[in-house]
């Protein structure tokens, strides 16, 4: 490991090794046996050294060889395979503190410091882990602001290759999440961390119009009254704005809405409440087979209040406005979620889910209210 620190192309004998010999000579076969030892300092060690050694993505072989390659990209893949199979027993909840968490994290981390690596990550499915570390536990210790970061720094890394940042783009439920951790958590390195992910993900043509859904424009309003000590948050932050500002008004009024809903995160951005809105695009809620309503009544059982007092007045205002609204809506099930919600803690959340069960249950609302 001090040898890699100090000549990070000592990496590159190994490398050499194999393709010398066709792929007989395996150099790395008696380090991926030490990580079934029992000795956590043996197995942390030899992870580290096998995650640079493997994602080590300078050596050009001077001859080809197919077979080498063969078993080079095995060797690849097995590791990033028991990477993602200890990554499965980490605890969120646990924080940084357990040894085990951070072992892990740190060959996962030099894993992903280079493109072969951090395809090879995704190949073994290791994304749906990061965003349930990502989402699993609170950040009200320190210990847990520090797992957050690092499995940020993760997902930052895969973010440079463009074929792992399609990946993570499509990830369901990450842009939202990250765009939460951008409102919620207040630690720089955490921010830091997060705007350059985000920044590298505009790269990816549907990222701006997510981010934009998730509520990502208020979120960098507020950062962009905040002191930073670290110049690079603020670049990001202004350079995120100013891009996003532009996208924002290519996007029509349903456009921002229906990311918004798929984002499954609601605030009361101006479209909920406005009366011309929901007059000019309620047809729109029947496109793409009523995807959009379908994703409306799926917020209904959020754990966010707020979330659950948006979706409940959205709700009731489609039934409002659609002369058909009640019977489209019906066909996916609001009905239980909305009563469940009328014994909401939140009194907001009370009172819109009221009003959307009197409507889910009035046929002629209008007539009843104006009598």
């Amino acid at each position: 490991d001090e040898l890699l620190l100090a000549q990070p192309a000592f990496a590159g004998q190994f490398h050499s090794a194999l393709y010398a010999t066709q792929g007989t000579l395996d150099a790395f076969d008696p380090l991926l046996k030490l990580l079934s030892r029992q000795h956590l300092f043996t197995v942390e060690k030899a992870a580290l050294v096998l995650a640079k050694l493997l994602s080590y993505d300078h050596f050009h072989p001077a001859i080809a060889d197919a077979h080498a390659e063969e078993v080079l990209e095995r060797k690849l893949s097995s590791f990033a395979l028991w990477s993602v199979a200890l990554l499965k027993s980490v605890d969120p909840t646990d924080g940084y503190d357990q040894p085990k968490v951070a072992q892990v994290l740190a060959a996962v981390q030099q894993l992903v410091a280079t493109a072969p690596g951090r395809k090879a990550f995704i190949k073994a499915d290791g994304l749906p882990l990061l965003l349930g570390l990502m989402s699993g536990g609170s950040y009200a210790t320190h210990s847990a602001v520090q797992l957050l970061y690092v499995v940020l720094m993760v997902v930052w890394s895969l973010s440079y290759t463009p074929e792992c940042a399609a990946k993570l783009a499509a990830a369901a439920g990450l842009l939202p999440k990250l765009v939460d951790i951008l409102k919620n958590v207040q630690k720089e390195k955490v921010v830091r961390v997060t705007c350059a992910a985000l920044r590298n993900l505009l790269a990816i043509e549907t990222c701006a119009s997510d981010m934009i859904g998730a509520g990502v424009m208020k979120a960098l309003q507020n950062l962009q009254h905040r002191k930073w000590a670290d110049e690079d948050v603020k670049i990001d932050v202004e350079y995120l704005a100013h891009a996003l500002e532009g996208s924002l008004k290519l996007m029509s009024s349903w456009d921002v809405y229906a990311k918004e809903v798929a984002s499954g995160r609601l605030e009361w951005s101006p479209s909920h409440k406005s009366d011309t809105f929901w007059k000019d695009n309620y047809k729109a809620f029947e496109a793409h087979d009523c995807a959009t309503l379908k994703q409306l009544v799926d917020c209904l059982s959020s754990s966010d209040p707020t979330t659950l007092a948006v979706a409940c007045h959205d709700v009731g205002e489609f039934i409002k406005v659609h002369p058909e609204g009640r019977r489209l809506i019906a066909q996916f099930g609001p009905k239980a979620p909305a009563m469940k919600l009328l014994k909401h803690e939140d009194p907001q959340v009370q009172k819109y889910a009221l009003v959307a069960v009197q409507r889910l249950m009035v046929i002629n609302w209008e007539y009843l209210n104006s009598n």
